[in-house]
Order: C-alpha cells, then sequence, then structure tokens
C-alpha cells in the first residue's frame, strides 16, 4: 500500500510547490522510506525546490541536535548566504525608488552611489534609513531582534570596504549559532541570545526575510533516522536517549501545530521504517502527540494516500 515514489513527487510539485507554497502556504510531511529512496526522494526534491525558486537546506539528525529548536535554525543558517540576500535586498530597494545601483551585486559605498545618480549623499543615507525603517524594522511579520540583524546587514552595503566588518561578523555568529559573547551586537541593539524559547519565532523570521531577499520560500528537508537509531552511534554521528528523542518529536509536534504561522515553507520529513515499527522508545508510537497529528485514523484498503501527513515510499514510476 505504499506509495510509488515518483508518483508522490509529482503530486507534492502539483499540489504544492507550483502554487500553494510559493503564494504563502506552509505544510509538513513526513516520508518513510528506505536508504535508496530517500536519496532518489532528496535528489527529486532538490530539483523542484529550484524550477521554483524555493530555498533548499538539509538538517540532519546525525550532526544536529533535532531536540533543541534553535539547533534546528543554526543548521538552516548556516546554509544561507545573508550577505548576498542584503544585497540583492538593497538593490532592489534603491530601484525600487528610481535609483541605479553602479556595480550590481557588489557593496557601494554611499557617496560613489549617489555621485552615480547625480544627488546629494545626506539626503539619499536619509532616505535610505527612511526606506528601511518602512520596509524592515516595521514588519512585524518579523522578530524585533531579527529585523535589527538583517538591518544592519543592509546598512553594511553601502559601508567603506575597510569598514563594518567588525560590525557584521558578530551577527553572521549570532544567526548562525556561533557568538559566545553579546557584547559585540549592543551596537545593533541585540541583547539576547537565540534559545528554544525564541527559535521558531526566528525561522518563522527567516522565511519572511528570504521572500523579501528574493527566493520563492523555503523548502526544509529534516532527516530523523538517527532518532530510532539503537545501534552503537558511529564516530562524528550523534546519540539520542530516549528522552532526547522524546523532545525531538516534541520539536516536530509544534513545527506541524505553527505551520499556518509561517509563510512560504515547506518541510519534508525523513523518516525510516523503524520510525513507524514497534519500539515504544523510540518509534512515533511513544509520543502520542505526534502520531495523532501526522497518522491517518481512516485508510483507504487498496492504496494509501499520496497527500496524507505521512506516506510510505516505495520505488516506482508513477
Amino acid at each position: 500500500m505504499a506509495v510509488i515514489l515518483n508518483e508522490w513527487l509529482k503530486l507534492i510539485d502539483k499540489e504544492y510547490l507550483r502554487d500553494f507554497i510559493v503564494k504563502g502556504g506552509s505544510a509538513v510531511k513526513f516520508v518513510v522510506a528506505d536508504d535508496a529512496g530517500i536519496a532518489a526522494l532528496d535528489a527529486g526534491l532538490v530539483g523542484q525546490a529550484a524550477e521554483h525558486g524555493l530555498l533548499f537546506a538539509r538538517v540532519n539528525s546525525a550532526d544536529v541536535k533535532l531536540h533543541m529548536m534553535q539547533q534546528i535554525f543554526f543548521a538552516v543558517s548556516r546554509q544561507i548566504d545573508w550577505e548576498a540576500d542584503a544585497q540583492h535586498f538593497v538593490e532592489g530597494l534603491f530601484q525600487r525608488q528610481g535609483y541605479r545601483w553602479p556595480h550590481p551585486g557588489e557593496p557601494v559605498v554611499l557617496k560613489d552611489l549617489a555621485e552615480a545618480n547625480q544627488t546629494d549623499a545626506t539626503i539619499l543615507n536619509r532616505d535610505f534609513k527612511k526606506w528601511l525603517t518602512r520596509e524592515l524594522m516595521q514588519d512585524t511579520n518579523m522578530a524585533q531582534d531579527f529585523r535589527l540583524a538583517v538591518t544592519q546587514l543592509c546598512i553594511n552595503r553601502l559601508a567603506p570596504a575597510d569598514h563594518g566588518g567588525e560590525t557584521v561578523a558578530p551577527i553572521l555568529q549570532w544567526v548562525r549559532g556561533e557568538l559566545r559573547l553579546l557584547g559585540p551586537l549592543k551596537h545593533a541593539s541585540i541583547y539576547a541570545k537565540i534559545t528554544r524559547h525564541n527559535a521558531r519565532a526566528m525561522l518563522r523570521s527567516l522565511c519572511r526575510w528570504l521572500i523579501l531577499a528574493g527566493h520563492a520560500g523555503l523548502f526544509l528537508v529534516i532527516d530523523i533516522r538517527c532518532l530510532t537509531r539503537t545501534a552503537p552511534a558511529e564516530e562524528g554521528m550523534l546519540r539520542y536517549t530516549s528522552g532526547a528523542v522524546m523532545d525531538a518529536y516534541e520539536v516536530l509536534r509544534q513545527l506541524i501545530d505553527d505551520a499556518d504561522m509561517f509563510e512560504h515553507f515547506f518541510v519534508a520529513v525523513f523518516a525510516n521504517h523503524a520510525f513507524i515499527g514497534d519500539d515504544r522508545k523510540r518509534s512515533v508510537s511513544a509520543y502520542t502527540a505526534l502520531k495523532m497529528r501526522i497518522w491517518d485514523d481512516v485508510r483507504a484498503k487498496a492504496k494509501d494516500n499520496p497527500l496524507a501527513p505521512m506516506v510510505v515510499i516505495e520505488h516506482g514510476v508513477g
């Protein structure tokens, strides 16, 4: 009763990626398959995400602590070119106001930008900050600290080449989970770390920012196969206690429940057959709150529903 791999990919493309996600929707899907099937799914989804302009990111339970939401955010953040996105946003901001960006794709000093557009640098700087305030700082779809961070990244696109590095580096370290002390962020008025308490808000903010930066949305693959692993962990691979597994399932449950608060966001959770197996400590049956959200109460006798929250995939041509 499994769903054919190619059939599922076509349906996800047609029913979600092509229209629903790129127009602002969000969804979380669980896919159960063997290792070969997951590899084929991953390759297919990468191509679909690229076709629709979605930024593709992977989070693997083998090297990311899935029971800590902030670690998921940091893992996604490390796959994003924050400065390139800020560059794209700033260029678009000036172009929408009728100004020419003299060197597309590159930072331009404010003085040179003003000269290229035959305008006064002081007035241009004042207007630039006004536009940033309207389009970033007043956008309440993003958390305040997130807004402060990306605003600083945007301001830096007009900084001299020998200035601004000491301003941007701490912000990039902060969004990537690499900043130990918050002192370097005082200039940006950021005084809190990204923790499990605010990580989902930061991920929602990121989805919003990616749209402003020119992407169609975020396609996130979360590989949870290590959660059900009972054998000793291999070198470099995380080992989850049964308690950590339950915490990771709770993180996934929260993502499902918060889906309507996200925009332009698709999550594909990759699992192996042990996830739907009989292990009462590590399978989804060990955490009823998650199982109730993804397990179909009513199933057809002849065929599984390919658009169900969780599907079992097999190889084949649909």
